[in-house]
């Protein structure tokens, strides 16, 4: 995870929340943190695809090419770094200080790329750069001509050793030398370097004090080191959400799915260093890299398949998180071992992608930890990438039948701006959830709240990738504890909806139920129409019976889930078309476009429903077949409810 020295990530967050914030302005900031600037600038040629050519290092132009929703996202989902990195900090800031005014008075190389290896000559120092190779790596992926490598790496060398060197890491290592406590006079092999580069003594403790002058300014700027810990628990709900939030806006401005792939690979190289990343297809027993995400064309040679349970990448689209590593590659298949040969990885961590529990992707991060997996923001990026990839297949694809029907494209661009809001909503009820962390009742509210969030915004994912209710097939299914569910559903609807109608309710559940494959969310769905329609039907109250039973219904065993009320019943003529989308009627009687819904849930759930209706109430049975797979085997029980 990347972490930001605290005060620059105070500044850079007061920055981000004024309107009209410039990239001079960032950069500005975003300069005093070596992390940040790295990841930023290889973030930018990546993006540029100028991995060849020789880079300018200017961060403003960088932030404008990235754009600030890029900018806004990595620094929100950043965090700040430990108080004991702060040594390591203040030391950067006083070499690159110095650095940078000896190349510019110099004039030997650019006093730009002196600043940074000012800056990054003890990243090192940090756990995340303890390995002198990923440093080197990092810092080569902005610098091909490697003179910034060479001038961190040889900043402690002797004054011999780095004659005749290139500027820049003489320039670092003179600078590096007055700022570790060697004096000026005295010194022969300073002032060596010194003669090498032009100075004389008096214009080096001219230019030492200017840089010390300087540096004390920066370090007092930004010496918020009390950052992290000042904040209490809501403060940093806040700003968990504003993370998740950007994420999220970040990779919701994709409009195609070549734009998708290229932001979540920025997010996830900026973030957690993933510098490798291939999105795998479940495509029926196969999986198949998708076309519109960059992987090595070698990678189709392979034949991967689904019935291979051993390999890492079979378990990730069986639903499974897991890691490869090379230490451990005997443990797994040969072909795991030729995917990361074919990426350039040590490592693999090979995570689902799915929605209600169905993974259709496979999402393989090269070189990254197993820890990453349970970053909040990590698991944002993974959502909103599952997310998004329905909504922008075929998003130019019409529907074309019936005359009254709305463009694909408008309803997955309402479903857009739907989810918008519903994000906003979840995110304050995850707030409100720490706010009132010791509240068990209203813990309880703000679960059921929770829950209905997430159910609605399944209904918009839905309609979203054209996944129609009555095209959702059984097996897709879970298990489902059809008693827990109307147990809830009850609880739920108690305050809000029974109690202030006078709707006395009552449950009769068959305890040897047990669970079923099925829908939950499409379950809860009917039952809330159903209860809905039921209060409707008695406007002066009266009693709502739920009850559960098994029995046999069209040859086979089902489930039979009753919700009988004691309104007025149903009329004829909505009798013989209540599930028709246009039967409805007021005053008393509920049966309209809800029980029209319900009907197709209940068929994509492979079940039926019917109704008996009279002027004591109505009674509408609910039977979802029962897949016994071991764990509905006792036999019906007697007096179970039948057609």
């Amino acid at each position: 995870m990347l972490e930001i020295h605290p005060g620059v990530l105070a500044k850079l967050v007061s920055a981000l929340g004024r309107e009209g914030y410039s990239a001079s302005a960032l950069a500005a900031h975003i300069s005093f943190d070596a992390p940040l600037t790295l990841a930023l600038l290889s973030c930018g040629h990546q993006s540029a695809g100028q991995k060849n050519t020789p880079t300018s290092l200017l961060l403003a132009d960088t932030l404008n090419q990235l754009g600030p929703e890029f900018v806004r996202a990595l620094v929100l989902s950043a965090s700040p770094g430990p108080a004991e990195h702060f040594a390591i900090w203040e030391k950067a800031v006083r070499v690159a200080y110095l650095a940078r005014l000896i190349a510019a008075h110099t004039q030997v190389c650019n006093d730009e790329e002196a600043w940074l290896a000012g800056m990054a000559h003890n990243l090192g120092e940090y756990p995340q750069f303890a390995d002198p190779d990923k440093l080197s790596r990092s810092l080569s992926e902005i610098d091909p001509t490697g003179f910034i490598v060479d001038a961190v790496r040889f900043c402690r060398a002797s004054p011999a050793r780095v004659k005749s060197a290139h500027p820049l890491v003489r320039v670092l290592q003179l600078a590096a030398s007055l700022i570790y406590s060697v004096h000026v006079n005295g010194n022969v092999g300073v002032r060596a370097s010194l003669g090498g580069l032009g100075l004389d003594a008096g214009e080096a403790e001219r230019l030492q004090t200017e840089a010390d002058y300087l540096a004390q300014e920066a370090i007092h700027r930004y010496s918020s080191r009390d950052f992290a810990s000042a904040a209490d628990s809501l403060a940093q709900a806040y700003a968990a959400l504003a993370r998740v939030s950007a994420v999220q806006d970040f990779l919701n401005v994709a409009t195609e799915l070549k734009s998708l792939s290229r932001r979540t690979v920025l997010a996830m190289q900026a973030l957690f260093g993933v510098n490798t990343a291939v999105l795998l297809q479940v495509e029926g027993n196969t999986l198949a890299p998708v076309p519109w995400w960059p992987a090595p064309t070698s990678l189709t040679a392979l034949s991967l398949t689904t019935d291979y349970l051993q390999s890492s990448l079979v378990r990730a689209a069986r639903g499974e998180m897991v890691c490869w590593h090379a230490a451990l590659a005997d443990q797994f298949p040969v072909v795991d071992a030729q995917v990361a040969r074919l990426l350039g990885t040590d490592s693999m961590l090979c995570e689902p992608l799915g929605l209600e529990e169905q993974v259709r992707y496979v999402l393989i991060a090269g070189n990254v930890s197993q820890d990453v997996a349970g970053y909040p923001v990590w698991k944002e990026i993974l959502q909103s990438l599952a997310t998004r990839i329905p909504i922008l297949h075929g998003v130019s694809t019409p529907v074309t039948s019936g005359g009254d029907s709305i463009p694909r494209q408008e309803v997955r661009k309402a479903v857009h701006e739907a989810s918008n809001p519903l994000t906003i909503i979840r995110n304050y009820v995850n707030l409100l959830s720490t706010k009132f962390a010791t509240d068990n009742d209203t813990q309880r509210d703000l679960a059921i709240i929770g829950d209905e969030i997430e159910r609605v915004a399944g209904i918009l994912h839905g309609l979203g990738s054209k996944q129609e209710a009555d095209q959702t097939a059984l097996d897709q299914g879970t298990w489902v504890d059809i008693n827990q569910v109307i147990s809830e559903l009850v609880r739920m609807s108690l305050d809000t909806l029974f109690l202030p109608n006078k709707v006395n309710v009552q449950i009769d559940l068959d305890p040897a139920m047990g669970s079923i494959v099925t829908h939950r969310d499409q379950l809860k769905q009917v039952l809330l129409n159903l209860a809905k329609n039921a209060v409707e039907a008695m406007p002066r109250g009266g009693r709502l019976t739920f009850a559960s039973a098994r029995a046999e219904h069209g040859g086979r065993a089902c489930a039979v889930i009753a919700v009988h009320d004691t309104g007025p019943g149903l009329p004829k003529q909505v009798r013989e078309q209540m599930f028709q989308p246009a039967a409805t009627t007021k005053g008393g009687n509920h049966a309209g476009l809800g029980l029209y819904i319900s009907q197709n849930l209940v068929k994509s759930m492979g079940g039926d429903i019917e109704c008996d209706s009279s002027p004591g109430g109505s009674t509408f049975r609910i039977y979802l077949p029962m897949a016994d797979m071991g764990q509905n085997q006792s036999a019906l029980q007697p007096g179970g409810m039948s057609k």
